[in-house]
């Protein structure tokens, strides 16, 4: 302790402030680094590209860069250019060879991201017969193919226990982005032989990282036991089990607060980075693989509504277009097929690939045939399931780092990989081209494409600024009922202050109102804002990445004159960039006693507006699996068709393209599970005729219109304003985002 003291007070030269002194990187070995990482980037990128266009992987041609550039051409012709810029040197090697584990780690997340647990869930049952098969066969030939290769492919003779059990777990990967990227090109992703191909693939790849990490445990430990494989696999337990629970969770939160507080798309993708790096560290310290760790944040950010398809486009940019391209130019490099000239190389290497072709195809065929599936749907499957790509590359790169795989057995894995990448795209084209479209799973295609286009569907962040009126009580019932089987959240912004700046008593009734408004959703993020102008303060707030903005209007005019609504209203309406959903109400109750809202009939009238669908969404939704019929109608002008020559002719084919607008709105809510009604009118004046339609049969109506500016006032066009000036029910107007946005509100 003296010592350790005296070393503290007085250290040796060569150490500042208790730390060594590191001597920085050369400058020759700086220079290595970035002329290797740039020439592997640039010729990886290209030949991938030239790859791509033969309608190959691009893995493929990334592949190739590495053994262009390698001992395999570039050391073999010219062998001191090839020492120059890639020399022996374990220190040189191992800073090309950080970057490289950089893009395994950013592939992990990828193929995590990629990975639709509710796919599985929905498919499981066939995928997990398909999978069982795609893996137990492949997994028991490489065990006994691993037993039985000769010592000298062994990295570590002693243990031919974990070399057999890793060539078997290398059998059993298969390669999700070629299989995906293939159903993509084919535009057959989301039929149900692709899912079921995609679900059986990310079943295989799952179960695969489980087993390698439990292999790696093993080899990490330097022993192979019972005991050391029960550790390993109880680690891996654990860590799915902590992810797939209170990770879920954490990830949710975490999204959640920044893209609240911070917003954007680089924070998602930072956030994304480093929780899938501290992942990986923890399960890499507890003897598994940190590629593990990674690929289950992938899943988790997967998960997550807020870590949208742009924020997925963006990480997926630097990954692929960086990274990956470098850790397959990498992975090429290590490879000398100069070895597989030696016949028992070249014989190994043979009857490694027939045996992985073979163990996947018939494995994979078996099972989709006892799945029920048709030849063309089972062949189809044993054809996509071979493909090993990246996956295979991946794991044949850890086997070399453990010290599992000779260089030699190396190449002979990354032949398999190359090869099967080869094979099964044009064996998948072939084999899916057989496989007819069933009409149920026409209807669930159509039912998905509307799903992917749903404005309601897709709102993640919905903003509601109130002080707790009745307008705004009346809007959070409806929002609730509309959002209720969806994931969205909710926040309530309360401006304290008020129009002629004085600020109102923070007093029990306000904080009642409030209340109320909360008890409808599930969970709702509250904003108090202080002092300044509510205008600014609601649009600065809206322009945090929200998809709805909903006022509750403060005031409706009866009358024909002055604004229709109140200035802070209009001044909303005119400057949000925000997609809007305006409620209002006629004869609005005291803000103390709003009832719950009893509705039978909505009124959801449509004019072949653009914006039509969206507040169709919003009446179906508020409608779907209740007690409520919507009522879509569309209202003829008499006077503009009878002032036309032909009028009756003219008159009778705006009411056929009638029917065939309120007919296509209703197939929308029939799909979304509404009860709708159809009507076509024929009037002299349909805002008129609409206001007579709520007199007679209407709990609530639905708009849609756009926002036009005109002077001083929010203006949706003249029938807009007449019926919400008229109307005898409470009245929601959707609008989509404004065309024209000023920086702040009208002083």
């Amino acid at each position: 302790m003296d010592n350790m003291r005296s070393w503290l007070l007085s250290p040796p030269a060569g150490y500042i402030g208790g730390m060594p002194v590191i001597k920085p990187l050369a400058g020759h070995e700086l220079l290595l680094l970035l002329l290797q990482f740039g020439l592997l980037l640039l010729v990886a990128r290209a030949l991938g590209e030239a790859a791509v266009r033969l309608r190959l992987p691009s893995v493929v041609g990334e592949l190739l860069a590495g053994f262009l550039l390698g001992p395999s051409l570039l050391g073999t012709i010219t062998p001191g250019l090839f020492q120059a810029l890639f020399p022996p040197e374990p220190q040189q090697f191992h800073l090309l060879e950080v970057i490289s584990w950089l893009g395994v780690i950013m592939l992990l997340i990828l193929t995590g991201l990629e990975t639709d647990v509710g796919l599985i869930m929905r498919k499981g049952k066939g995928a997990a017969a398909i999978s069982l098969g795609g893996i137990v066969v492949p997994f028991a030939s490489g065990l006994a193919l691993g037993w039985l290769l000769p010592q000298q492919f062994l990295g570590a003779p002693d243990k031919r226990l974990v070399f057999a059990l890793f060539i078997g777990t290398a059998m059993s990967i298969s390669a999700i982005p070629v299989i995906a990227k293939v159903l993509m090109e084919m535009r057959i992703i989301r039929r149900d032989i692709g899912q079921i191909t995609l679900a059986a693939g990310m079943i295989d790849d799952t179960v695969g990282w489980i087993l390698l990490s439990v292999v790696a445990g093993m080899a990490g430990s330097g022993q192979v036991n019972p005991a050391t494989a029960g550790r390993a696999l109880i680690a891996v337990v654990g860590v799915l089990a902590v992810s797939l629970t209170i990770g879920q969770r954490v990830v949710a939160a975490i999204i959640r607060v920044l893209d609240n507080q911070v917003g954007g798309e680089s924070v998602k993708v930072t956030a994304l980075m480093v929780l899938a790096l501290a992942w990986g560290s923890v399960t890499h310290a507890l003897g598994l693989e940190a590629v593990l760790g990674a690929f289950i944040v992938g899943i988790l950010f997967g998960q997550t509504k807020r870590f949208d398809a742009q924020a997925q486009h963006s990480f997926e940019q630097v990954a692929l277009g960086v990274f990956a391209p470098v850790f397959f130019a990498f992975a090429g490099l290590r490879v000398d097929l100069k070895a597989l000239t030696d016949p028992l190389t070249l014989g190994v290497g043979l009857g490694v690939l027939a045996i992985a072709i073979l163990g996947k195809f018939i494995g994979a065929y078996a099972g989709a045939k006892a799945s029920g599936l048709g030849n063309w749907e089972a062949l189809a499957l044993g054809s996509g399931m071979n493909a090993r790509g990246a996956m295979e590359i991946i794991v044949a790169t850890i086997g070399l780092s453990l010290g599992i795989l000779t260089p030699a057995m190396y190449s002979i894995i990354l032949l398999v990989a190359v090869v099967t990448s080869l094979m099964a795209p044009p064996l998948l084209r072939w084999t899916l081209g057989h496989v007819e479209l069933r009409e149920d799973e026409r209807e669930r295609l159509e039912a998905e494409e509307r799903r992917r286009s749903s404005f309601v569907g897709n709102l993640k962040r919905v903003l509601l600024p109130t002080r707790g009126g009745a307008n705004s009580q009346i809007a959070a019932q409806l929002v609730g009922m509309m959002i209720q089987e969806e994931d969205v959240e909710v926040t309530r912004l309360y401006v304290e202050a008020v129009a002629d700046g004085q600020r109102p008593a923070d007093t029990a009734q306000v904080q009642r109102r409030l209340m109320r408004i909360e008890e409808h959703f599930d969970g709702i993020r509250s904003i108090v804002c202080g002092d300044g102008d509510i205008g600014s303060t609601v649009l600065t707030e809206a322009r945090r990445g929200y998809d709805l903005l909903v006022l509750g209007a403060t005031e409706r005019r009866a009358n024909g004159k002055g604004p229709l609504f109140t200035r802070f209203v209009d001044d909303i309406i005119q400057e949000s960039s925000c997609p809007l959903l305006v409620v209002s109400a006629r004869a609005a109750a005291d803000p103390d006693h709003v009832e719950p809202l009893e509705l039978r009939h909505i009124l959801m009238p449509v004019r072949g507006l653009d914006s039509d669908r969206h507040a169709a969404e919003v009446a179906f939704s508020i409608a779907r699996n209740r007690d409520i019929i919507v009522d879509v109608v569309h209202v003829v002008s008499a006077i503009e068709h009878t002032s036309r020559v032909e009028a009756y002719e003219a008159i009778d084919h705006a009411v056929d393209l009638g029917e065939e607008l309120v007919n296509t709105v209703a197939s929308l809510g029939h799909c979304m599970g509404a009860t709708v009604h159809t009507d076509v009118l024929v009037a002299d004046n349909p805002a008129n005729a609409i206001i007579e339609r709520l007199q007679r049969r209407g709990d609530l109506l639905v708009l849609s219109s756009d926002r036009r500016p005109v002077s001083q006032r929010a203006f949706f066009g003249h029938g807009t304003d007449h019926i919400l000036r008229k109307a005898p029910c409470p009245v929601v107007v959707v609008s989509a985002a404004s065309a024209q946005v000023s920086a702040t509100p009208r002083s």
